[in-house]
């Protein structure tokens, strides 16, 4: 059976807050993991995202495989509270923090993605590997992998966890 490997990127320079789409990069610590965690994997083609910290983190795997960038594997966008801590959106909204606390994919930051536009998304994406060439990865982001999960599996997004360079398995 076809396989997919979700690859959370390497630690990103930028820690504490919400990132969102903002385009920073791995930290010292995270590159020297990423290096170490992903020069052994595998694959017939890795399809990366957009953003910074996976490109780099996508660049510590081996040469020999190609390499895709995706759009749509792109961290979801929480638009206003992009670059804040957790603590500063509670003070800014701190109704909606609270709305969010009980729903976190079904309510949407303020200029953030909504539900829908996720798991299309998230769809394309997977419609997109599905075409091969296996085994595949897919280096990018917890909250869209945890979309992702959630279609390949059923299973409900808000209980998914995958650590920086973490690698999850999926028959496809």
């Amino acid at each position: 059976m076809p396989q997919l490997l979700l690859v959370r990127h390497a630690e990103p320079e930028r820690k504490g807050v919400l990132l969102g789409r903002l385009n920073t990069g791995l930290s010292a610590e995270g590159l020297l993991r990423a290096r170490a965690a992903l020069g052994g994997l595998q694959a017939a083609v890795c399809y990366v995202s957009p953003l910074r910290r996976a490109q780099e983190t996508a660049a510590c795997l081996p040469q020999a495989i190609a390499r895709v960038t995706l759009e749509d594997l792109a961290e979801i966008g929480m638009g206003d509270w992009e670059g804040l801590r957790w603590s500063e959106v509670e003070e800014e909204w701190p109704e909606l923090a609270a709305k969010k606390l009980t729903n976190w994919f079904g309510i949407a930051a303020p200029g953030g993605e909504r539900w829908e536009e996720i798991v299309a998304r998230a769809e394309r994406a997977l419609a997109r590997i599905r075409e091969g060439p296996f085994p595949a990865l897919a280096v990018g982001h917890q909250g869209l992998h945890a979309v992702m999960d959630s279609l390949l599996t059923g299973r409900r997004p808000e209980g998914f966890l995958q650590d920086y360079c973490e690698v999850k398995t999926y028959d496809v």
